[in-house]
């Protein structure tokens, strides 16, 4: 043992040393108990926030997707936690959640120490089909009892999200119809010969008949019937040395036949899978080729919408048009049906600013303040000075016509009725110039490239736009106009270059919108877990968690 005044002189003599001390450390330290995996995730950890979501929801409807008997299943709710914790997490496949859920504590924790493997995970996920927009509901819904959204100004924004497919195996409705043209055309050719060759098949092959009947009914069984016939007339001829030129012509053309019949069959598949799109993924038969951001590159995608308030998504959907307006009405009445209430206003860019949305909105008492194509264009003098357009021209209501600047007048010709894809009808009135009157006009290379002048006035929508810029250069118009940008788009930006999800991993329409869902319900748990930081940061902990679940 040493002395008072020695252990002073080590200390001291450490001191002056600088000599580096070390806590103990032991790879293989044993302990009495074993550790709980709940002191490793702090208090505040959003790992715990889902845990109580989750637990608080309703998810009958997956429960009933299990059929019972046979081995124990994992607990639903636990791997719908371990799939949204894993999409906060940036995991976005089964076989890294499968790793994340061994390897990482706060997966470890919330799937209880229970280790599923990445087909359960995967097959869990694929039960969620269907189920999957009840879920975001029912999220959405905690959003708004604690007052994070209300649905009164709501932002509707798409993105071209890449899908899951080889952007070089495309097929394209011009091509399939340019085939399946060809392919008639030559079948029509080789019924016209077996035409000929009807009229004198008596002479040359006896009682064996070629009926064109059958032929035009393109049954493969019977033609290879036929082919068989042939062969043995063909070996006939040849014991009897007679001519079989005429046999092997219409044996070729019989399997010709055959193959052109392979082909349409093949060629009507694809355009059967086309609907009313142009092009599809030969990988992923739901994708489309899409235009990207990028303006450059054109791959398989979905057009993903949806509507905002708060930088909360009310409601999301998959389209495979893309049309950004096309999918309006949609994502608007979900987020409806979300919220329980109808927004009272509505935002988006220009791209939605259609008469079909327009009416949409003014139909179902929404306040319009989407923008129209040429609204921005309208307050740039360049943009009137490249050509002379119809905003330009003035309307004289008595006499129906317009004046235009070179003061000729351009009268009511027809009125014509259009019916756009969507079933929507709308109609337009066209307007022509007096004979003569733009031959020798000044102003005529800035106003039209025919004869007389016309133009299309659609006075419905005219009166849409009207209203519209109305609410665009009002007070409120100018709040929401500065707000869109951050609302509708940032939650694009974020998902894509900080979440670095900017390409789908499944395949097919079904199974995309349950990626889509499954990221959306992650992107507003963080929402909401931001949210009870900010307002809650002092004193938050799991009891308050519970507490606020239960609001």
């Amino acid at each position: 043992m040493f002395t008072e005044e020695e252990m002073k002189e080590i200390i001291i003599e450490n001191i002056v040393d600088n000599e580096v001390l070390f806590k103990p450390y032991e790879v293989n330290e044993d302990y009495l108990l074993p550790n709980s995996t709940d002191k490793y995730i702090s208090k505040t950890h959003i790992a715990r926030l889902i845990n109580l979501l989750i637990d608080k929801i309703d998810i009958s409807d997956i429960i009933k997707t299990y059929k019972g008997g046979g081995t124990t299943s994992y607990n639903p709710r636990m791997l719908l936690k371990a799939w949204i914790l894993g999409f906060i997490y940036r995991i976005y496949t089964s076989r890294k959640l499968e790793i994340a859920i061994n390897e990482n504590l706060p997966f470890i924790w919330i799937s209880g120490g229970q280790t599923p493997d990445f087909r359960t995970l995967n097959n869990f996920r694929l039960r969620l089909k269907g189920e999957i927009k009840e879920i975001f509901k029912q999220i959405v819904e905690i959003g708004i009892k604690l007052g994070i959204i209300n649905g009164q100004d709501v932002f509707i924004d798409h993105t071209k999200m890449e899908a899951n497919g080889n952007k070089y195996k495309i097929t394209w409705r011009k091509n399939v119809e340019r085939q399946l043209g060809k392919i008639e055309n030559e079948l029509e050719d080789l019924f016209e010969y077996i035409d000929k060759v009807n009229s004198d098949e008596d002479k040359k092959y006896g009682n064996m008949k070629i009926k064109e009947k059958e032929l035009k009914t393109l049954d493969p069984e019977k033609i290879v019937e036929m082919i068989n016939k042939l062969n043995e007339e063909i070996k006939k001829n040849r014991k009897e040395k007679k001519d079989t030129e005429d046999l092997k012509e219409m044996k070729g053309n019989l399997k010709r036949i055959c193959e052109l019949h392979e082909r349409k069959v093949d060629y009507e598949i694809k355009e059967r899978i086309l609907g009313n799109r142009n092009s599809f993924s030969n990988t992923d038969c739901d994708a489309t080729a899409m235009l990207q951001k990028d303006k450059l590159n054109i791959k398989p995608a979905y057009n993903e919408g949806i509507a905002v308030q708060n930088g909360f998504i009310l409601n999301y959907e998959i389209s495979q048009n893309a049309g950004d307006n096309v999918s309006f009405k949609d994502v608007v009445n979900g987020a409806v049906d979300n919220i329980g209430v109808k927004p009272e206003n509505v935002s988006a860019d220009g791209a939605y600013g259609t008469e079909e949305n327009s009416e949409y909105l003014e139909e179902n008492d929404i306040n319009n303040y989407m923008k129209f194509q040429t609204f921005q264009n309208e307050k740039s003098r360049k943009w009137h000075r490249t050509k002379v357009r119809k905003e330009d021209m003035h309307y004289d209501v008595t006499g129906d016509f317009y004046i235009c600047p070179n003061n000729a007048k351009l009268f009511f010709l027809e009125e014509r009725e259009i019916t756009q894809k969507s079933g929507f009808k709308g109609s337009f009135r066209i307007y022509e110039a007096e004979h003569g009157k733009c031959k020798d006009c000044r102003f005529k290379k800035y106003c039209t490239d025919g004869q007389n002048r016309t133009i299309h006035m659609n006075e419905n929508y005219e009166k849409h736009k009207d209203k519209m810029r109305e609410n665009l250069e009002s007070e409120k118009g100018f709040e929401l106009r500065k707000r869109r940008g951050n609302e509708a788009e940032s939650p694009f930006g974020d998902r894509k270059y900080n979440q670095k999800n900017y390409r789908f991993v499944l395949r097919s329409l079904e199974k995309v919108e349950i990626e889509s869902g499954m990221y959306w319900m992650g992107h507003n748990i963080r929402k909401i877990y931001k949210y009870l930081l900010n307002n809650w940061l002092n004193n938050l902990n799991v009891g308050s968690l519970r507490q606020l679940c239960e609001i």
